[in-house]
């Protein structure tokens, strides 16, 4: 698979903060298309804490717009405001209805992931490896995975 772009958000509303895990979503016909709707997350800890964690607890949600892995600021109807905490590329080795294995770099975040659903939208996600995340991201698609997109 391509690597494919990604963002992580902090999303500040009247009832708290959580974040917004954004990832184009590889089962597209072209997921790179401007009106392409991104597989999204929400998740408690921010990216810097996954490394330390090991494990976390995600909650899928319905797809967002694609302007949201550049955009910050008010969202509309007034519920809330954006943070853009990291962005970068993911390679998806595994993306299949049930499990999602990839590697993700961003100046965040560089790790490997395994993504294990519970129930309908309910997901684990564990650590797998730190250098899988290097070595995935160099061998896959050959374009720059640093940390702006």
């Amino acid at each position: 698979m391509n690597a494919l772009r990604t963002a992580i958000l902090e999303h500040t509303t009247a009832t708290g903060v959580h974040h917004d895990w954004l990832i184009e979503d590889p089962t597209l016909p072209n997921p790179a298309a401007p009106d392409a709707r991104l597989w999204t997350a929400r998740v408690a800890p921010p990216p810097q804490d996954w490394p330390s964690l090991q494990r976390f607890d995600l909650t899928v949600i319905p797809p967002h717009r694609r302007a949201y892995l550049d955009y910050q600021g008010p969202v509309s109807g007034n519920r809330g405001y954006i943070r853009r905490l990291a962005h970068g590329m993911c390679q998806a080795s595994i993306w299949s209805t049930n499990k999602i294995v990839l590697s993700l770099q961003s100046e965040q975040v560089y790790l490997g992931l395994q993504l294990t659903r519970l129930a309908s939208d309910r997901w684990v996600a564990v650590v797998v490896n730190d250098q899988a995340a290097s070595d995935g991201l160099a061998e896959g698609s050959g374009r720059s995975s640093g940390g702006s997109c």
